[in-house]
């Protein structure tokens, strides 16, 4: 099923959209835990989740608090994790479920950390609710992904996973962090500056792991791809890595999962993390490809086949793809092999990475 020719959206009102939601979220002094911007920011969302006509997760609203305790202080803090759920035609398939996480590293606008995850989820709920999928779609906002909760008991969607999704099935899982900036490649590697003009349209690139947690992710990420010029998928292995985000409990527990990022940009946990270097066509561009992908993935769920088989043919192809027909000439001017086996990918994502893989 083609996305582009359900939404209703025009791209420029998309962006207008994904706009809007990031700078609620995106306050000069941010949304951290425990904080005033943390309330406000909370609230918002409760609003947004209930006028896009989202049903609770479970009860009668969309808060799933717990407690844990408050890091600066040590006291008792009450967190809250946000969910709902666009109702699917048939509520006993397994779910899609589509995460970000909505607290801030730091007392100021973290608009790309991840206030654009958010605004992206907020908007492919929006257009969910016209598509009638078979299955339910989760939409779920976690609180406390960032340090010192980050990957401790009391991380967000880590007490999610564990209190309320023992024992479930899901057809897909996608978490998205740090999404809205230009990837530049110079910013990872050194490359001689007259190769530089060879690595065009890499601010499309997106970073993409989990593809090997389940056989239906490689031929369906390459087809939904393909319809979308303005992104560049660049697949790895999770394991290259590690969790990064929010997908760490559902990876962890052997779920089928997917995670994308641009990676940790020159403004990451800093105070310039604000809406102004924001690509928000990109990141409208982005918005349909993951739209696409759930559609899909509704179409075709994840965890229907054996185990998955190693990912590396369909990341080579993708790579080359996402970096362009001169790559073979940047990597050998860098000392770098042209990826052919999964020995030559460890090479060149230790590389890109500063690190033996």
């Amino acid at each position: 099923m083609k996305l582009q020719s359900l939404i209703p959206h025009k791209n420029k009102q998309l962006e207008r959209q994904l706009r809007e939601d990031t700078g609620a979220l995106a306050m000069p002094k941010g949304r951290r835990v425990g904080q005033p911007g943390h309330d406000i920011a909370r609230e918002h969302l409760l609003d947004r989740l209930d006028e896009t006509g989202l049903v609770p997760f479970s009860g009668e609203s969309f808060e799933l608090p717990y407690t844990a305790k408050l890091y600066d202080t040590g006291k008792p803090h009450t967190f809250t994790n946000l969910v709902g759920v666009v109702p699917g035609t048939n509520r006993k398939l397994p779910p899609l479920l589509l995460g970000a996480h909505y607290d801030s590293v730091i007392d100021a606008p973290c608009a790309d950390d991840n206030a654009t995850s958010v605004a992206m989820n907020l908007a492919i709920a929006e257009m969910a609710m016209e598509w009638k999928l078979d299955r339910d779609l989760i939409i779920a906002l976690y609180d406390a992904e960032e340090p010192p909760y980050f990957l401790s008991k009391s991380m967000g969607s880590t007490r999610f996973h564990d209190d309320h999704c023992r024992g479930m099935t899901f057809a897909g899982v996608i978490v998205t962090d740090l999404i809205g900036h230009d990837l530049c490649i110079p910013d990872l590697i050194e490359i001689p500056t007259m190769m530089k003009p060879l690595l065009p349209s890499t601010e499309k690139i997106v970073f993409m792991t989990g593809a090997e947690s389940d056989g239906v992710f490689p031929e369906i990420v390459e087809e939904v791809s393909a319809d979308h010029k303005g992104v560049r998928i660049f697949p790895t292995l999770n394991s290259y890595v590690g969790n990064l985000s929010d997908h760490h409990a559902f990876e962890r527990n052997g779920h089928p999962f997917l995670f994308f990022s641009c990676a940790q940009g020159k403004y990451y946990h800093h105070k310039l993390d604000t809406i102004d270097w924001i690509n928000f066509p990109k990141l409208a561009h982005i918005t349909h490809f993951i739209a696409d992908l759930l559609c899909k993935l509704d179409e075709f769920p994840a965890g229907e086949q054996a185990d998955a088989d190693d990912p590396v043919e369909f990341e080579i192809r993708m790579i080359r793809k996402a970096l362009g027909p001169k790559l073979p000439l940047i990597l050998k001017a860098v000392g770098v092999t042209m990826p052919e086996t999964r020995d030559d990918l460890d090479e060149l994502i230790g590389y890109l990475t500063g690190s033996v893989c």
